[in-house]
């Protein structure tokens, strides 16, 4: 027997590029959700989907070149993201406390990863760095205990 499961709600943002950015202290409905970030935003503010816990998946667009810091924190039942190759810059404790998410891909463009990016993390086992990154704050996988390699 296979189970599919599909969201309550998906999440798209469309101001048609009036807002460069996705301001933070977004607060979202308790309701299973997937995000989705528009192709006008360039980055994601501070705090944006912080303690989402609801929060499943995120897909951030191409336009997008900051992860700003505690953009993602506490997002509990966030398992999945698509971190593009227009990202440069990943901020502190943009991941922290994401205990769902199981694997993460820094693509070629990422130069900098923040302090505790992705610490707490707790089902965090596979986790792809390319050469690229010449910054890594402190503790970036601290409490990660499911890492096994990185």
């Amino acid at each position: 027997m296979s189970v599919v499961f599909k969201p309550l709600l998906t999440v798209r943002c469309s101001n048609k590029g009036e807002i460069p950015s996705l301001p933070g202290a977004m607060r979202l409905e308790p309701v299973l959700i997937i995000v989705e970030i528009p192709s006008h935003a360039t980055e994601i503010d501070q705090g944006a989907f912080s303690q989402c816990t609801t929060l499943a998946g995120a897909t951030i667009s191409h336009s997008v070149t900051q992860i700003g810091s505690f953009a993602f924190a506490g997002c509990s039942s966030l398992a999945s993201v698509t971190i593009p190759d227009s990202v440069t810059h990943i901020g502190d404790l943009a991941f922290t406390r994401c205990s769902s998410l199981a694997s993460v891909t820094i693509p070629d463009s990422v130069t900098e990863i923040g302090f505790q990016a992705f610490a707490c993390c707790s089902s965090l086992a596979n986790v792809t760095i390319r050469d690229s990154v010449t910054e890594i704050g402190d503790g970036v996988f601290a409490g990660c205990s499911s890492v096994a390699s990185v």
